[in-house]
Formats: C-alpha cells, structure tokens, sequence
C-alpha cells in the first residue's frame, strides 16, 4: 500500500482468540481504494503479528475499547476511518458498501450485524442487544449506531471530538448521538454487514454484562436528552426497581415484534426478558450513584 491510504479501519485488540480472522476478512475486501489496518492494544496470541502489512500498536497495559480508538484514530492516515471490532468478520462487500455511501458525501455509516444460531447463549446476546441493527433490519437513517461496525469521515471527529474514555460502556452510543447533535446525519446500511462472534457463555455472565450495560447507558442518556428524551419520572431510580418487569416486558415484546429472527426462535425470548431485567436494575443502580454523588460521571 504505497499510496497514502483513502481508508483506515481500526480495530480495538484486548486478547481475542479470533482477531486473525477478524484482519483475515479485512484484508480480503475488495475496493479500488488503498487501505490501511490498525489494531490496539494486546495480543497474547500473537495473532496479529502474522500480518506484517498491519500496523499493530501494542499498549503498555490493557486499555479501553474507546481509548483504543481514540489511539487508533490519532495514528490513522486515511480520511475515512472505518471501525470493526476484534470478535467481527467483515462479510464480503462490507468495505465497498461502506466507501460506496461516502462517495455519496455520507460522512457517517452504521453497517449490519449478523449473528450464528449457534451457540446458544451468543444468539441471545446479538439478538437482544443489536435487534436494531441485525443486517435483516432495513436500512434507515439512525440517530446512533454501535462501533463494531461503523464508518465516519474524518471531518466528524474533527467537528465532535473523540470517544469518551471515561465510559467503559456505551461510549459508541454516546459518541454517535453527538454526531447527530452536531448536524451529521447517520445511515444504517444493513448490507454493509460484519458476523458478530463475542465469547458469550452462559445466562448468569450475560446477566452481568448486561446490568453493567444499563448502569453506563443511563448515564449516556441522561447526557444526551435531546436524542432519548427521557421522562423526568424515568430519571429516578426506584421507578427503574419497582417497573422493572413491565419495562423489560415491554422492551421485550418490542423485540419479538421487529426481529424476525426472535420470532423464528421463540425459546431465546424468556432470556431475552431476562437480560432486559438485569438492564433496568443496572440503571437503578447507576441513578442512586449518580444521586448520591451528584455526577453522572461516577465510576464503578
């Protein structure tokens, strides 16, 4: 790649066993545009070093998803900067779909997400927490999107400034939505899609990623009011403790409505519930802390 690249894709690294496969898929993209592959942060495998052509920087000690972006975008070259995380495999076309919308003067493109029916815990987990994103959704404008697959011109990190490192979840939903503040309209585009392959093993450690999810996102939608709107009964917490199974039921039914894959697989739904229920107390709890401390950028 002599040429200075049109295109970086940056992919965050802490220890994946199949990030090869994961820069297996990039690099097999077919585009007229010269690209570039960047991965942060940690490899104990030693699996990206058996790609010289990819530019690896290794942190000091493990760091964050949206520090590793943030580092990642610092070193880009290209002006578009396209983002994949290191548990995705790029279907063929995802890049092309992508640079395709750019030349379309896009400036910000949220592709598709496809999950395997198998394991079981892992289709539970992609179905229910990117329902809305499942590349058999049909593309629409979207006030924000996730970063394990997502495209953004450089212009939009030079108008809306970097991801939030303080946040070690939901920081993409955060990140997206002052994207949408700022004026820049998002594209989902559910044919530029990746397979989403995270290590989900059983119901209680999907529970607990889960809650973790409500406790940051809470805080994210507080911060971003104009996007989610929250009712100011919502902004308490014993609201979120004692609704919590007719919010999850809700969001639920939700789910089983737009996702045709949910209705095709009827028995992952009471998990579905379930997970939902976790969301709700974490964001019960994120509310007493933000409360207590008067800052909903408390940690945990």
């Amino acid at each position: 790649m002599a040429d200075k690249p049109k295109i970086s894709v940056i992919i965050p690294n802490l220890h994946s066993p199949i990030v090869d496969r994961t820069i297996k898929s990039v690099l097999a993209q077919e585009t007229v545009y010269a690209f570039e592959v960047i991965v942060v942060g940690q490899d104990k495998f030693n699996l990206v070093r058996q790609f010289p052509q990819v530019q690896f920087i290794e942190t000091p000690s493990p760091v964050g998803a949206a520090e590793a972006r943030n580092i990642g975008i610092r070193r880009a070259l290209g002006d578009w900067l396209f983002f994949i995380d290191s548990d995705c495999i790029a279907q063929p076309g995802w890049m092309h779909s992508m640079a395709a919308e750019f030349n379309q003067e896009r400036k910000v493109v949220g592709g598709g997400v496809i999950s395997p029916e198998e394991p079981f815990w892992l289709l539970v987990y992609n179905l229910s927490m990117f329902y809305g994103e499942l590349a058999s959704q049909p593309s629409r404008e979207r006030k924000f999107v996730p970063t394990l697959n997502l495209a953004v011109h450089r212009e939009v990190i030079d108008t809306v400034g970097f991801m939030d490192e303080g946040l070690p979840r939901g920081q993409d939903i955060e990140w997206t939505s002052r994207m949408t503040q700022a004026g820049f309209r998002i594209l989902f585009k559910s044919d530029a899609a990746i397979q989403h392959l995270p290590t989900r093993k059983d119901l209680k450690t999907l529970r607990e990623y889960v809650r973790k999810s409500g406790y940051y996102m809470i805080r994210v939608r507080l911060r971003n009011p104009q996007i989610f709107k929250m009712p100011k009964l919502l902004k308490h917490p014993i609201i979120w403790e004692i609704f919590a199974p007719l919010i999850a039921g809700y969001i639920t039914l939700k789910i089983f409505l737009q996702t045709k894959e949910v209705r095709q697989h009827i028995r992952i739904l009471p998990y579905i519930y379930l997970q939902k229920l976790s969301w709700c107390y974490g964001a019960a709890e994120s509310l007493r802390a933000i409360h207590k401390t008067g800052s909903d950028r408390a940690g945990k």
